[in-house]
């Protein structure tokens, strides 16, 4: 059952991430898919805090 719910877990983000592959233009729609928040420094840098994590390099 585990491994079932893997697979369609990926299968649907495959799907979402072929959406977002092939766009012109970035829509607010995208970027709040993609970007939980973005937060800018005093010095004007930006820290983007995206919605998914890196993966772990072992």
């Amino acid at each position: 059952m585990a491994s079932e719910k893997t697979v369609d877990n990926i299968e649907l983000l495959k799907q979402e991430l072929l959406q977002f592959l092939n766009f012109d233009e970035l829509t607010p729609e995208i970027l709040h898919r993609l970007i939980n928040r973005i937060e800018v420094k005093a010095d004007g840098a930006p820290i983007i805090h995206y919605r998914f994590s890196a993966p772990k390099i072992k």
